[in-house]
């Protein structure tokens, strides 16, 4: 945990410069085929720049956990040889630290709370209209959103392979939760955190989070504290195309681990030669490795999941 002499001051704290990246799964069953493709691409993209590569288990919402998970996510990976350079980091564990930081907001007046419900804010189209923004609350339950301003919002961010983005593409409310009712911190608030302790310089992941991104800009700009680079790929998709899911049974056929990884690759545009299918699984990390080309990366991927 950091003291409190760690935390950011009102000077830009700045990481020593190295290339380092996460895979962040939640622990809700095991990891699909989309999910592989997500961990190899993020593994790609940091190790073949010589960069160091994590494994972060989102373990906070726990409505959605499910036991056993995590062990089995992390021995699913390891057969790929998709294997973390330093111990899993669990959000759980971190729960002290999520405070510190969440003091440090309302120290400097970015936060208020908000008694508003899931109910009523869908119907009100569903972007949160700022109402409990100026209201004194004394009873009940709340969550606690942070105070978006000209100051330390961010509207745009180059994306690693979609290139500029912009806000008011996105239905983004302004002022979003970063703790909810039940006092754990919202996903956009933990990840800022866990990427700023672990030092976290690149991230890649799936296209359905590019929305977030804008919302973790702004909290990174509030705290003080330097922002990753942000990449996003596109969605594996099943035969609705709908995004791959865990509920669509989609699991990974775990008799062929050298196969799943060829088609990974193929997918993913990095055109994998015909010897690799019949090669070992450490063969193929290999290579990958040695020919990624993150600009071979489609913008939407061509087939879909079966």
């Amino acid at each position: 945990m950091l003291s409190k002499k760690e935390l950011p001051t009102n000077t830009q704290y700045k990481h020593p410069k190295k290339i380092k990246g996460r895979f962040a799964p939640t622990p809700s069953g095991d990891i699909h085929f989309g999910s592989l493709v997500c961990a190899l691409a993020s593994y790609l993209d940091v190790k073949s720049a010589g960069g160091i590569w994590v494994i972060r288990i989102d373990d906070l919402d726990t409505p959605r956990l499910k036991d056993g998970a995590s062990e089995q996510i992390i021995e699913t990976l390891d057969h790929y040889n998709l294997i973390s350079d330093e111990p899993i980091y669990y959000q759980s564990d971190h729960l002290a630290t999520y405070r510190e930081f969440l003091n440090d907001l309302i120290a400097k007046n970015l936060t208020y709370e908000c008694e508003c419900t899931r109910k009523r804010i869908r119907s009100i189209g569903g972007i949160y209209d700022n109402k409990c923004r100026n209201r004194k609350i004394k009873n009940g339950r709340t969550s606690i959103r942070l105070k978006i301003n000209d100051q330390n919002e961010v509207n745009t961010f180059s994306d690693g392979i979609y290139g500029l983005q912009q806000k008011e593409s996105y239905r983004v409310s302004r002022d979003f939760i970063i703790s909810r009712k039940d006092d754990i911190p919202s996903y956009e608030y933990s990840v800022v955190i866990d990427d700023f302790i672990q030092e976290i310089s690149y991230v890649l992941r799936g296209k359905d989070l590019i929305f977030s991104t804008f919302n973790q800009l702004t909290l990174q700009k509030s705290l003080n504290i330097d922002a990753p680079e942000y990449a996003h790929i596109p969605l594996v998709m099943n035969l609705k195309k709908r995004k791959l899911s865990k509920s669509d049974g989609a699991l990974l056929d775990k008799k062929n681990f050298s196969m799943n990884l060829y088609l990974a690759l193929e997918l993913l545009g990095q055109n994998p030669v015909e010897e690799l299918k019949s090669a070992t699984v450490s063969e193929i990390i290999n290579s990958a490795t040695i020919n990624w080309k993150r600009e071979n990366v489609p913008k939407v991927f061509n087939k879909h999941a079966t």
